[in-house]
């Protein structure tokens, strides 16, 4: 059983620039707004950029420690997207 939950919401996400880092972690989603809920991301999964046409999406696996989560920033509306969650701890594992 996939333990996926589909959501596919608007959030509102702050990232947070790291000048010396490699480059896929120059800018990573730091902290997100869901539902009247703030989330605080400690664990990068991974990034990995994608087209939906002719649009640039920004692909994150983030985790809060306790569940997973899957963001996307569309780079040409510059809005965010909660696709999915996972209830317990999968990235990094």
């Amino acid at each position: 059983m996939d333990p996926t939950v589909q959501i596919n919401e608007r959030v509102d996400i702050v990232p947070i620039f790291h000048a010396d880092a490699p480059e896929r972690l120059v800018c990573v989603p730091w902290k997100m707004r869901f539902r009247n809920q703030e989330i605080v991301f400690t664990i990068f999964g991974m990034r990995h950029p994608t087209a939906q046409g002719r649009r640039m999406i920004h692909v994150f696996e983030m985790s809060d420690g306790a569940n997973d989560y899957r963001v996307e920033f569309d780079a040409e509306h510059l809005t965010w997207t909660l696709v999915s969650m996972v209830e317990g701890r999968y990235v990094g594992v």
